[in-house]
């Protein structure tokens, strides 16, 4: 059997405005012991949508990042705006993470909305897992909403839980892997239960739809099933890590983040099956041997740190006070949220703020040096949008760019008048 994934993984939670994104980030810190309480995105109080604009807005405006630890491991998770005016950010964001969580509704009228964005996961070759959120509102049953799903997805899907039902309210769920059956608890972890007989049926014809699904890429499980053979459970976990993390198949939980529903085991599937560090880093091309390399995915402008460069170390060892692109790092800081906490230095797989790199950009690539000549692919820049009259927002055109790669500025010959982009 083939040993777990470990170490630091960087996850991006991404997913169409309003999908709960920002609410499962607060779910996920308050299960890994990160926070002492779960905020709520209505009232400001949420890990994720705490600048002021996202506050006053009650949207998420900007990428955030909040680094916590779950049964040793570290993860860093992105949360990306849904709104499709702040998708250059969440592009940027991507470019960093080891795997993604694509968060839905549980509407299959809203499901084409995902298109857009799993196109660019497989863009990006980017392994997700699909997280079926707000399950205890759903509007349909779960095996309607997956054909839905299906339709914008180049990935098949892998529907690793169907859920348990007390009339038309879901009151848990059973894993298809490990057939075992839990009860979801508002605020708490689920507990586990003996499977109901009236789910007998539907767990067996659902289990052997996902173990034809991922017979697809192994022969010894067709054969398996050919002979009516049950797998065991360690080759069927087994088997869904690998075909998780080489991209064949798109796992799908349920949920509901709003009462940390589901939310623990989700955090389980990513600590054994989302890719290392190491592998990210071969997918990507980037060798292994040299000199500290790492990227800068946003760019922040605080009231109190003044600038930050959120960036992931691709390879060797980044410490405070190190000059990079001809600019010392003056203060090295894990994120949570707007929250940072001190750090002496970050390794491969860390997603770090550096303090006051003034003249780097978001996209950069950072090396030890006067001038930064080492190369990696960036995000594409879409200048599709419309352009507008520049208005006095209080805000530098350097400033601007820092904040959106996108962001451009022209001057009419004829009235020599400013006007952005981006």
């Amino acid at each position: 059997m083939n040993q777990r994934p470990s170490g630091t993984r960087s996850v991006a939670l991404v997913g169409s405005y309003l999908s709960g994104k920002t609410t499962l980030l607060e779910s996920l810190l308050l299960a890994t012991g990160k926070i002492a309480r779960r905020g709520a995105v209505g009232d400001g109080s949420a890990v994720g949508d705490s600048s002021a604009e996202a506050r006053a807005r009650g949207m998420s405006v900007e990428v955030n990042v909040a680094t916590t630890e779950f049964m040793g491991d570290t993860f860093n998770f992105v949360d990306c705006p849904g709104s499709i005016e702040f998708w250059q950010d969440s592009s940027d964001a991507l470019m960093g993470v080891d795997a993604a969580v694509v968060v839905c509704e549980a509407d299959p009228t809203k499901a084409a909305a995902l298109a857009p964005l799993l196109k660019r996961l497989d863009e990006l070759e980017l392994p997700r897992i699909l997280f079926v959120n707000k399950i205890d509102r759903g509007t349909g049953r779960v095996r309607d909403l997956l054909p839905a799903l299906q339709a914008v997805s180049d990935k098949p899907l892998a529907l690793r839980h169907v859920p348990i039902r007390d009339g038309e309210t879901v009151t848990g769920y059973v894993d298809l892997a490990s057939e075992r059956a839990y009860v979801y608890h508002d605020g708490e972890a689920s507990e586990r239960i003996d499977l109901p007989e009236s789910m007998n049926d539907r767990e067996s014809e659902a289990r052997y739809e996902l173990l034809e699904k991922l017979a697809d890429f192994d022969d010894k499980l067709m054969e398996q099933l050919l002979e009516d053979v049950e797998p065991p459970n360690d080759e069927v976990y087994e088997q869904l890590a690998k075909d998780f993390a080489e991209g064949h198949v798109v796992p799908v939980l349920l949920g509901a983040a709003e009462h940390d529903a589901g939310v623990r085991r989700l955090l389980k599937e990513l600590r054994h099956e989302v890719p290392t560090a190491d592998a990210t880093r071969e997918r990507r091309g980037i060798d292994p041997d040299g000199e500290v390399l790492a990227q800068v995915l946003k760019t922040y402008h605080t009231t109190r740190g003044g600038k930050l460069s959120v960036a992931r170390v691709w390879r060797g060892k980044l410490s405070d006070g190190m000059t990079l692109n001809g600019e010392r790092v003056s203060g090295l800081f894990t994120m949570v949220g707007q929250q940072t906490e001190k750090r002496r230095d970050a390794g491969p797989g860390d997603i770090v703020a550096l303090g006051r790199l003034e003249h780097i950009n978001t996209g950069d690539v950072l090396e030890p040096g006067k001038d930064g000549t080492a190369k990696l692919p960036v995000a594409d820049i879409d200048q599709s949008f419309q352009v507008a009259p520049v208005v006095d927002t209080g805000l530098g055109r350097i400033r601007v760019h820092h904040w959106w790669a996108s962001f451009w500025v022209r001057v009419w010959q004829t009235t020599e008048a400013r006007i952005m982009g981006a």
